[in-house]
């Protein structure tokens, strides 16, 4: 073969390599043939920021998890799609209906953590009507004996602050007239005078006290032996831990991921700010006005905090029998 010949063969090849290489491109990865799909449930809250993040930033993407998001107006909501497997994963506070299920054989576990309350990021809080507290009325919690005051779910982590708020100041939860209604509503609820306080998490908080509806009134922190508190976390069905073991890993890991994503560039990053008000549907400005949660870089939840909250709902008749803290956890995907 001559030069010429020998030039012609290699330019030949060369074409046949860049249009081998320009069809494999143009095939679906490995990666989105094989998505998973994963349905969870969520109540808009700051502190999903971290699930939030992993979407943006493409870390379930990474790990070949599409994520089917539905909102909930609390997490006690959630747990009868999770029995009917509608849900995978509940993503809220745990509570007296988690804890109760599993303590009948339900199994649902708590795998990871998604908020806390410390000194300084106090995210789930008292909030009471603006006018009560300017005319007066309202200037300690025992002043709230008898009024309305709103919680997310009956027997949840919110029940828990507001009772320890309550002994605080001699009183019992039993002292107030509860009802139970989602954040979005209970803004119309103080603009017709029809609630006097809440347990809120935010940003709602900040939204209430933006609208001149509530004014953040008392946080954890404040309270006597209430924080650190574990207020919020990620709860897989047993349905998809031991069926999809593998996806649920790979979920874990990107949550993980966003977790530290949110921990290292802080709640106030313009980022993360912009993350949150996209999913959260709020403005940023009310982001940013929002108390901040702790969020634990290596996921883990504070199983103190949520042995006193099993202890206190026991005492207090939201639970038939208390149960170990370690039966309601699986920290395995915390790899």
């Amino acid at each position: 073969m001559g030069w010429r010949e020998a030039r012609m063969a290699r330019r030949t090849g060369r074409w046949r390599l860049i249009l081998s290489v320009a069809a494999v491109a143009m095939l679906p990865s490995a990666a989105v043939a094989q998505e998973e799909v994963v349905r969870l449930g969520h109540i808009l809250a700051i502190s999903d920021i971290g699930i939030y993040a992993a979407i943006e930033k493409g870390y379930f993407k990474e790990q070949g998890i599409r994520n089917e998001i539905t909102a909930f107006a609390s997490a006690a909501r959630m747990l009868p799609a999770l029995v009917a497997g509608e849900l995978e994963i509940s993503v809220g506070t745990a509570g007296a209906g988690l804890f109760n299920a599993i303590a009948e054989g339900a199994p649902f576990r708590i795998v990871a953590d998604k908020g806390q309350a410390r000194a300084g990021t106090g995210y789930t809080l008292l909030c009471v009507r603006k006018d009560l507290v300017d005319s007066g009325q309202v200037k300690s919690v025992k002043d709230l004996k008898g009024r309305r005051v709103a919680l997310l779910a009956k027997g949840a982590v919110h029940a828990y602050m507001l009772g320890k708020m309550a002994e605080e100041v001699g009183l019992k939860i039993t002292d107030f007239d509860l009802v139970y209604m989602g954040a979005p509503e209970q803004a119309a609820a103080f603009e017709t005078k029809a609630l006097d306080a809440t347990i809120i998490v935010e940003p709602w908080g900040a939204r209430l006290e933006e609208q001149g509806l509530a004014v953040k009134f008392r946080l954890a922190e404040q309270v006597k032996g209430l924080t650190p508190l574990q207020i919020a976390g990620i709860i897989y069905s047993g349905k998809f831990s031991n069926e999809r073991h593998a996806v649920a890993q790979r979920w874990m890991n990107a949550y993980i991921k966003g977790v530290r994503y949110f921990v290292e560039r802080g709640p106030k990053d313009d980022e993360v700010v912009a993350i949150t008000a996209k999913y959260t549907k709020l403005p940023a400005k009310v982001i940013k006005a929002a108390i901040p949660h702790y969020q634990d870089p290596q996921g883990r939840p504070n199983l103190e905090s949520l042995a006193d909250q099993i202890a206190w709902l026991t005492a207090n008749g939201y639970m038939k029998a208390a149960i170990p803290v370690e039966k309601t956890v699986d920290l395995s995907f915390l790899k």
